[in-house]
């Protein structure tokens, strides 16, 4: 009998790559699955991504690294608040950015995660954009195929084409963005006019982005993208960084797009 990935979501099996887990707190720091693809995100008239492509290959294992039950309940209660935030604004959709304190932190697990949460309501889509240029690491999580090109590549071509892009995952209503590879020379490509272009197109779509962000500690790029954020969440290794590190890196960021910081407590 085969299983969903809903099956396995929310088991107590070992969820993370880091041997990890969601602490129970999610705190404000004010003084931080083989499926049909049924439903692909792929170019359509009415300037939509979102429509039936079944022909694009979809994940043949389940995906790892998804958050046992306990853990689900915690993206759950972070989705709820980003929910209550987006309507206090009027967004129906919106743009989070999940940024890691320090690498190691479990950002792309948090990120993963807090994505697929916001695929348990039937309708709801969300696409997930690995911004990790260092260790992506999604498009292993997800068992999506990375070698034909992700991100990087797009924003290193001349003639780019969003839709070529996104892929569906074995998660239903889930898709992803992978990294791919950025070149060998050093370049700008968050504040590209590729990357403005990318996030212009994502942010017409009727689905929930998450970006998979580079940890806040030693380079810029992290408050690069949160230009692009409707929302930013902090996720911080329980225990690796003290009260002033956390409440330096919450500092970074625009305090209304700021919602707050997960802790992930390494067992």
């Amino acid at each position: 009998m085969s299983r969903s990935p809903r099956d396995n979501w929310g088991s107590d099996q070992d969820p993370t790559e880091f041997d990890g887990h969601l602490s129970d707190t999610i705190q404000d720091t004010d003084p931080d699955r083989r499926v049909p693809a049924s439903r692909a995100l792929v170019p359509a008239k009415k300037k939509t991504l979102l429509v039936v492509e079944p022909k694009l290959p979809v994940a043949a294992r389940l995906p790892t690294g998804m958050a046992n039950e306990r853990q689900l309940d915690a993206f759950r209660e972070l989705r709820t608040r980003l929910l209550s935030m987006a309507n206090a604004l009027g967004l129906e959709h919106f743009t989070t950015l999940i940024v890691p304190l320090s690498p190691g932190s479990g950002g792309s697990f948090v990120a993963r995660n807090l994505a697929a949460a916001f695929t348990l309501e039937d309708g709801r889509m969300a696409l997930l954009v690995d911004c990790n240029k260092r260790r992506p690491t999604q498009h292993q999580a997800l068992a999506i195929r990375a070698d034909d090109g992700g991100l990087f590549e797009f924003l290193d071509s001349p003639h780019p084409k969003v839709e070529r892009l996104i892929r569906p995952t074995g998660i239903q209503g889930l898709h992803l963005i992978p990294a791919g590879k950025p070149s060998n020379q050093h370049r700008e490509y968050f504040s590209s006019q590729a990357m403005r272009g990318v996030m212009a197109a994502l942010k017409d779509e009727p689905c929930y982005v998450f970006l998979d962000g580079p940890a806040s500690e030693g380079a810029p790029e992290a408050r690069i993208l949160a230009e692009y954020a409707n929302f930013i969440v902090l996720v911080v290794g329980y225990g690796r960084s003290t009260p002033d590190a956390i409440a330096e890196a919450a500092a970074l960021f625009d305090p209304a797009k700021f919602a707050g910081a997960v802790f992930n407590e390494r067992e």
